[in-house]
């Protein structure tokens, strides 16, 4: 029942950012009706809606935390090395793709990954710069 609640929720959320003010109170009424026909269904929907959300802000603040670092580096070298994986999914997890009707994401584990082969590299770039200078 949440999970249908839910994408009611979403789909009056959409036509609400489309609407005009009139509008904007018929479907402010939607949602108060949906709320009292299912108080408990409407609560989790809300924190499903409202952790995607957060989901989909920290990748888009990893993706602009990246924005400067990825021209620098390989991302075909950090794929392979670090994640054994292709560039090709490196960058369906960082755009947040569409990937089997799920939304590509960095897991936890994936993302403390990516910190520690950025320092990684960072030390050898470090070092490099060093070696050069001496």
């Amino acid at each position: 029942m949440a999970l249908q609640m839910k994408n009611t929720i979403n789909d009056l959320k959409s036509r609400y950012a489309l609407s005009n003010e009139s509008e904007k109170k018929i479907i402010d009424l939607e949602m108060e009706k949906l709320a009292l026909k299912d108080p408990i269904a409407f609560s989790e929907s809300l924190l499903l809606l409202a952790n995607e959300t957060q989901n989909q802000a920290e990748e888009l603040l990893l993706k602009q935390k990246l924005e400067d670092v990825l021209p620098i580096i390989s991302v075909s070298y950090l794929s392979k090395i670090y994640f054994k994986k292709t560039p090709q999914w490196f960058y369906q997890r960082l755009n947040g793709n569409k990937i089997n009707g799920k939304i590509a994401e960095f897991t936890a584990k994936e993302k403390m990954t990516l910190s520690k082969a950025l320092e990684e590299i960072s030390i050898k770039l470090s070092d490099s710069a060093r070696v050069i200078a001496s």
